[in-house]
């Protein structure tokens, strides 16, 4: 026999060559002794031990799937397989790495022996937030250690039609001369949408509430550029125009509008003018909110033939005025605190006005950028938990922090502070138990710090008091599944025989 031999004058069976449970689970032999005495049946039974690791059909895989992908849908995950036999099978499976947010979960379920598990959306997706997820999913068989195998997921989120065109003004202005000419240029609108392909694309056209008149103005529908069409105008007049930016969404596209007040300027009368000169770091209208009182954002000139005429701002009360002791100069200057968490940005409308009236509008969006003026906060200044050292729950325990700012100001980092035992994902903050938890005492206190990434960097931290239990859902598990000795027939007793 190729595996088994037996010594034919002390009968005693013995290995020839390594065996394989995953190829043979059995033996039976008859021994026939030389003598001609009885045949004796010899049944051998072959124990697993766990020599192999869990493999996935296929190493990654890419999912796409839409952001707009119901909570607890399900996606299939390739087959796991493990060869050796309970309890050395594959137990469970986890999500080890790329879990931003825990919006993924994982389920299974157990199938003719086969245990499948499939990719469950945890939370709401969003592309404009996150386009891009890179899991790295382990299978876990039951030996002591366990053995693993990963599969790595590409997750690419499809864009839904969520987001509606959004112009860079809520109201645009522009003036012409009386006898201005056909096609001669008026002004171009912009509107963006934060979705992407046909979801963001953009196709502009004006209102018109009396479809059978003779249109003024035309749009371009790609480029927002209008322009005159039927130079029939009264000198004086202000004419307000309706423009809608609409997106190629499906099934619905989505809209939105702003408003265009085109001044027709009278006869021989110069085009009144706003001249800024931004005294910012970017040189644009924009600031950042530490800003001190008092600041001067920016000079304006005022170009206009009529000298007896003011200027006025409206849209913030922390953004004013002053003239200076030039008639047609003013200075924009920060008169009130800025916080960006409170509002970003604001859209300002400049008036500059006569005895007959407004003669200008020029509206203007003001930008306040981010400082990082806010640590990351944890809800609680102590949290309690609790690990059960038999339990796969807390692999799915996140611990996280919120920063009011935006862009790297706002993304948090996760680390430990003197907790080898334990690891955290740096973007998730995920935990995982990376070795066992041998504790003489019930509780175990560690420490958690998130610091944001601006510069310099803020941080925070939460102190973790974890309840540590054992539910004894491990029994114990003897080195050797198979234990022999020889001994003497007049061995004394109290001898020992054998440690296991």
């Amino acid at each position: 026999m190729q595996f088994i031999a037996i010594e034919e004058i002390s009968g005693e069976i013995s290995v020839k060559s390594e065996l394989d449970f995953e190829s043979r689970q059995s033996y039976d032999i008859i021994a026939v002794p030389i003598d001609g005495s009885n045949a004796v049946h010899v049944y051998i039974r072959v124990l697993d031990e766990n020599d192999n690791s869990p493999t996935f059909a296929v190493p990654s895989i890419n999912i796409e799937i839409s952001e707009y992908t119901r909570l607890n849908s399900e996606i299939s995950l390739p087959l796991a397989s493990d060869p050796d036999s309970p309890p050395y099978s594959i137990q469970k499976f986890r999500i080890v790495s790329g879990n931003v947010n825990n919006a993924f979960r994982l389920s299974t379920k157990e199938v003719n022996s086969l245990l499948y598990v499939d990719l469950i959306v945890n939370g709401l997706l969003d592309r404009e937030y996150r386009e891009y997820y890179s899991l790295v999913i382990e299978a876990i068989d039951g030996g002591t250690p366990p053995r693993k195998g990963t599969l790595n997921v590409s997750i690419k989120i499809l864009d839904a039609n969520d987001n509606a065109p959004e112009f860079t003004q809520a109201r645009y202005s522009a003036s012409i001369p009386w006898n201005v000419t056909k096609n001669e240029l008026v002004t171009t609108v912009h509107a963006v949408d934060n979705d992407a392909g046909d979801n963001a694309k953009i196709t502009y056209s004006i209102v018109r509430n009396r479809p059978d008149l003779v249109p003024l103005f035309t749009i371009d529908a790609d480029s927002g550029v209008i322009r005159v069409a039927e130079p029939n105008f009264e000198q004086g007049l202000v004419y307000e125009i309706l423009i809608l930016a609409s997106d190629h969404g499906v099934p619905q596209p989505l809209e939105s509008t702003a408003f265009l007040s085109v001044l027709v300027e009278k006869s021989n009368e110069k085009k009144p003018h706003l001249d800024f000169i931004w005294l910012t770091d970017s040189g644009n209208p924009e600031v950042y909110e530490n800003i001190s009182l008092g600041y001067v954002l920016a000079r304006i000139l005022v170009e206009q033939e009529n000298h007896e005429s003011e200027l006025t701002i409206s849209g913030s009360s922390t953004v004013c005025i002053r003239q200076t002791d030039s008639h047609n100069i003013y200075l924009l200057i920060i008169c009130g605190q800025l916080d960006r968490e409170y509002k970003s940005f604001y859209d300002l409308l400049f008036t500059l006005t006569n005895h007959d009236g407004i003669i200008l509008e020029h509206p203007m969006r003001f930008k306040v950028l981010d400082v990082n003026d806010n640590p990351p906060r944890f809800e609680q200044s102590v949290l309690h938990i609790t690990i059960n050292q038999s339990s796969d729950q807390f692999d799915v325990l996140q611990i996280t922090a919120k920063d009011i700012d935006s862009g790297e100001n706002a993304r948090i980092t996760y680390s430990l502070m003197d907790m080898p035992v334990l690891s955290i994902e740096a973007e998730t903050g995920i935990l995982h138990i990376e070795s066992e938890l041998n504790c003489s005492s019930d509780l175990v206190k560690f420490r958690v710090i998130a610091k944001d990434n601006g510069v310099p960097p803020l941080s925070s931290f939460v102190d973790v008091i974890a309840d540590i239990v054992d539910s004894n859902s491990r029994p114990p598990v003897f080195s050797k599944p198979l234990y022999e000795v020889s001994i003497k027939e007049d061995t004394e007793q109290g001898t020992c025989l054998l440690k296991v």
